[in-house]
């Protein structure tokens, strides 16, 4: 059949992993109820961080486009990548061009698109990971080094760094028509950055899966019909992770063990069409946000309600956000990148960023470059750091 894809934007920040525990593991959780009217709170991000600014380098051919994704930063690198037109571009920690490079092609050392699960930088061992349903391998120079085959039926399985020697592969719903059977009850799966084998399955079995997707048919065609949203987040080197089938929301270490951390009620096996579901959207070593979407395809989108859950006291709270620096009044955490614990970051474009300046409500190092910033240079990355 002929494919074609319909994408209903609304942005969602899910995540999904690992296991579903027996109901014995769940009953000394913490628990979020997300049918219930929790007392609100509104915070300054402001009076919770602290910013720091790192406008890239921009020359003749190095021109970010408009469909970018920030993948990730540390101390050293900064990657980015463009999925359509299929450019990585690697900068250091400075902002200073380090390479890049696009292996767009049809061709066994090259990537037809980058998937959903994007790029992955695995800066121990200097290595890029391009991941569709086959993960190409290169160097940071961009020079082939191997293939990885997953053998995975659905393009939109999701992939990311679990330590040195493994990477996590999840096999989303299979909506396709006449393959629906295919979608795997354990769909959890540790592949060997070698050579692609596999490892071990994680032990997560769901007798019954939700999916954010749903087939579209038309005449001789179809095209997926979904709510647009991230797999899993990154804290630090660990991976928290929720799944739309599962009311615990677990975290898992690079030592590839498994915490579950919170329930939540009432049961997304119970909840009534449409379903909702949570998602996490934020995670600091002092408190996690949880957000709850409705698995309705008919939806025109909206404000998603957040939960805070402090971790000292248990205490939960219905949470809004305003950032002052941008005048954002209901300021959502977006798709932050793998970035060091107590850290997200996002990419600004130069228009927005002088505009803030000169209307005196930035905070951090913009003094240092912003006589030089151009409406035309690149994007700034922008790095919230929680206090």
């Amino acid at each position: 059949m002929k494919t074609k894809h319909f994408l209903l934007m609304i942005f969602l920040f899910l995540m999904g992993s690992q296991v579903i525990s027996s109901q014995s593991e769940k009953s000394h959780l913490p628990v979020i109820d997300i049918s219930k009217s929790y007392p609100k709170k509104e915070i300054r991000l402001q009076d919770i961080t602290d910013s720091e600014y790192i406008p890239l380098e921009t020359t003749d051919d190095v021109l970010l486009g408009n469909r970018l994704a920030l993948s990730y930063v540390s101390d050293k690198y900064i990657l980015i990548h463009e999925p359509i037109r299929g450019n990585i571009f690697i900068f250091n920690r400075d902002g200073t061009i380090y390479s890049h490079f696009n292996h767009k092609g049809q061709s066994g050392q090259e990537y037809a698109w980058i998937g959903d699960a994007g790029v992955i930088f695995d800066e121990k061992n200097e290595e890029i990971f391009v991941c569709n349903q086959s993960i190409q391998v290169y160097t940071l120079k961009g020079e082939y080094k191997r293939t990885l085959k997953i053998n995975t039926v659905d393009s939109d399985s999701k992939v990311f760094n679990i330590d040195d020697e493994a990477l996590l592969v999840y096999d989303d719903v299979i909506i396709e028509p006449g393959l629906e059977d295919k979608t795997m009850k354990d769909p959890y799966r540790l592949v060997s950055k070698k050579d692609g084998s596999l490892i071990s399955v994680l032990n997560i079995h769901f007798p019954k899966r939700y999916s954010t997707r749903i087939a579209k048919i038309e005449k001789n065609s179809w095209g997926g019909l979904f709510l647009f949203y991230t797999q899993s987040m990154y804290y630090g080197q660990d991976l928290m992770i929720a799944d739309v089938s599962s009311d615990t929301l677990y975290q898992l270490t690079p030592n590839r063990k498994l915490i579950p951390l919170l329930t939540r009620k009432p049961s997304v096996h119970v909840s009534e069409e449409p379903r909702k579901v949570w998602a996490t959207f934020l995670t600091t070593d002092k408190f996690i946000i949880i957000g709850t979407i409705l698995l309705d395809f008919n939806s025109v989108g909206g404000k998603i309600p957040f939960f805070m859950y402090e971790f000292e006291t248990g205490e939960v709270t219905r949470v809004s956000f305003f950032d002052a620096e941008y005048g954002t009044k209901y300021w959502e955490p977006g798709n932050s990148p793998a970035i060091a614990k107590n850290k997200i970051a996002s990419l600004i474009q130069p228009s927005s960023i002088i505009d803030a300046y000169e209307k005196k409500r930035l905070n951090g190092n913009v003094d240092k470059f912003i006589k030089t910033l151009s409406e035309d240079d690149n994007p700034v990355v922008r790095i919230l750091k929680f206090k």
